[in-house]
């Protein structure tokens, strides 16, 4: 019998919309590490192995060694590092700091940038991401994706300060301008204060008149 994941896995639906602008080769980035699942993830989009690479980022020293532990047993090359210096090829890069560090350390434009915001699975819950360093990030994550690229968030809105992170997120993202961006949202109909989704994507744009002169 054929496995089937419940619909209002938002999880299962933000690993989906990475797979399918996903390629090997390409950086992806996991601005949330927690317990490594989505890293690995996108570290098997992007042959991290031999082509892609994935920098993921966690301020907790518990989540750093839990993703480590994943990978290592998925036998995924996998480094912590520290300075920006040190992305250097292929292999997923795990980076102990916040997410704000996001483009001090992408070594270049990514395909995916995923997030789950909340706090660790099962871990102290007083920790947790909060609104105005998720906004900053995201504003900087925006500017970091490639043309066809993706931001993909899992929100959780069940935790204290989550509402607030919650609506800064999508006030910012509702004056985005639909001739650069498709976002859509998936949520739960029938679960109150259940995690949803936001999808936003780069639209790839027509190319110049210069461009397309070039490209004769």
């Amino acid at each position: 019998m054929k496995t089937q994941q419940p619909l209002t896995d938002m999880a299962h639906w933000s690993h989906t919309f990475a797979a399918e602008v996903l390629e090997a080769g390409d950086l992806a980035i996991d601005l949330t590490a927690g317990r490594g699942k989505d890293c690995l993830h996108l570290a098997r989009c992007v042959d991290s192995n031999s082509h892609g690479t994935v920098l993921a980022f966690d301020i907790q020293h518990e989540a750093i060694h839990s993703t480590t532990s994943l990978l290592t047993e998925q036998r995924m090359t996998v480094a912590t590092i520290s300075r920006p210096q040190q992305v250097t090829g292929p292999g997923v890069f795990l980076i102990q700091t916040s997410h704000e560090q996001l483009s001090l350390f992408s070594p270049r434009q990514a395909k995916v940038i995923m997030a789950n915001l909340g706090y660790l699975p099962g871990g102290d819950h007083a920790i947790t991401t909060r609104a105005d360093s998720t906004l900053k990030t995201i504003k900087e994550a925006l500017t970091e994706l490639l043309s066809g690229g993706r931001l993909i968030l899992v929100v959780y809105t069940g935790h204290e300060g989550a509402q607030e992170e919650s609506q800064a997120i999508t006030t910012h993202l509702a004056d985005l301008h639909p001739r650069h961006w498709h976002i859509i949202t998936m949520r739960p109909f029938l679960c109150h204060n259940a995690p949803y989704l936001l999808v936003v994507e780069k639209r790839q744009q027509p190319a110049t008149v210069r461009e397309r002169l070039l490209q004769r």
